[in-house]
C-alpha cells in the first residue's frame, strides 16, 4: 500500500486516458492543461515509466499506459460502490422495481439477465403491480409507468414514444383475410383504457366499420391477458406497440393492416427526484433506454 501513487494523479491519468487528451481532461477536471500534466508527470515519475505517446495533434496511451488503464478504471467503479454502499443510497447492492405487469412479463423478465451481467453487484427485484406505489412505504427504488408522465410529487422521466396497433396471431389471419371486413370478423380483445378504445374508434373509422358492431370477447384494462389470448389466436387486439414488439418479431403476432395510432401515453421512469442521483438507478435508466430503441 505505501507504493501507491497519489488517488489524484489517478484520477487524472483516468481522465486524459479515457479523452486522449490533457485539454479535454483539465475541462473535465475543471483544473488547468498544465496541472494535468503536471499530475500525469508525478505518475510517470513514481512508476518510473511513460503512459502516454505525445504529439502535436493527440495524446494517446502507449503500450503500459494500455496496461494500467483498466485496473484504474476497475479501482474507481469499485471505489464508488463502496462510496453508494455506505451513503444516502440505501441497499446499494438491491435494485427494486415497481412495474405493470405487462410490463414485467415482456420486457423485463426476458432481459434482465443482459442488465445483471453488466451489473453482477446488483440484486433485482421486481413488485408487479398496476398501481403507483407509495416510495417510501414500500421501499421501491424505481417505476415503470404507462401514462402521460404527471405524477404529483414524482418526477418521471419518458423512455420512448409509444403506439397503438393491431395484432392478431397467424393461426387465425389467413392472406386471403386481409380485407378490413374480414379482419373485423374476428373477436376483439379489448382493452377499455381511453387511448386504447381511441385507437379502436380511429381505426374503425378509417375503415368504414361500426364500433359498436365488433364482437367483444374479453373486456380488461391489464394488457397482459389480452397480449396472451392474442397469441393463442382468441382474436383481434389493440395494444401498445412497445409491448408486442417482440411477439411480432419472432412472428406470434402480425399487424395484418399495418395500422398505427400515436398515442400521448407512453413508458415513464418515475421515482422520488433524488432517486435518480442512485449510481443503480442511473445504471438502469441507461440499460431500459438502450433496450427500447434495439
Amino acid at each position: 500500500m505505501k507504493n501507491l501513487p497519489p488517488l489524484k494523479s489517478l484520477n487524472v491519468f483516468l481522465s486524459a486516458a479515457k479523452n486522449e487528451s490533457f485539454k479535454a481532461a483539465a475541462e473535465q477536471l475543471y483544473v488547468t492543461q498544465a496541472a494535468v500534466s503536471q499530475q500525469i508527470r508525478l505518475l510517470e515519475e513514481h512508476l518510473g515509466c511513460q503512459l502516454f505517446d505525445r504529439n502535436s495533434k493527440q495524446t494517446k496511451l502507449n503500450k503500459k499506459g494500455l496496461l494500467l488503464m483498466p485496473y484504474i478504471e476497475q479501482a474507481f467503479e469499485q471505489i464508488s460502490h463502496g462510496v453508494n454502499a455506505v451513503s444516502l443510497e440505501p441497499n446499494a447492492n438491491e435494485l427494486r422495481i415497481t412495474a405493470l405487469h405487462s410490463v414485467t412479463s415482456t420486457l423485463l423478465i426476458p432481459k434482465i439477465s443482459e442488465f445483471q451481467e453488466l451489473n453482477p453487484h446488483l440484486s433485482v427485484q421486481f413488485y408487479p403491480n398496476n398501481r403507483l406505489d407509495s416510495f417510501e412505504n414500500n421501499d421501491v427504488d424505481i417505476a415503470i409507468r404507462r401514462g402521460l408522465g404527471n405524477y404529483p410529487g414524482l418526477e418521471s422521466r419518458k423512455l420512448i414514444d409509444d403506439s397503438i396497433v393491431m395484432v392478431v396471431s397467424p393461426l387465425i389471419f389467413k392472406d386471403d383475410e386481409a380485407n378490413p371486413l374480414n379482419i373485423f370478423k374476428l373477436p376483439l380483445l379489448e382493452d377499455i383504457s381511453s387511448d386504447i378504445q381511441e385507437a379502436i374508434n380511429s381505426c374503425c373509422e378509417q375503415y368504414n366499420i361500426q364500433a359498436n358492431k365488433l364482437t367483444s370477447k374479453l373486456k380488461t384494462t391489464d394488457s397482459m391477458p389480452i397480449i396472451q389470448s392474442a397469441v393463442a389466436g382468441q382474436g383481434i387486439a389493440f395494444v401498445s406497440k412497445i409491448l408486442v414488439a417482440e411477439y411480432i418479431k419472432n412472428g406470434h403476432l402480425i399487424n395484418p393492416l399495418n395500422y398505427a395510432f400515436n398515442s400521448p401515453r407512453t413508458l415513464y421512469l418515475v421515482a422520488l427526484p433524488h432517486h435518480f442521483k442512485w449510481d443503480k438507478v442511473k445504471q438502469f435508466e441507461k440499460w431500459i433506454k438502450n433496450v427500447l430503441v434495439t
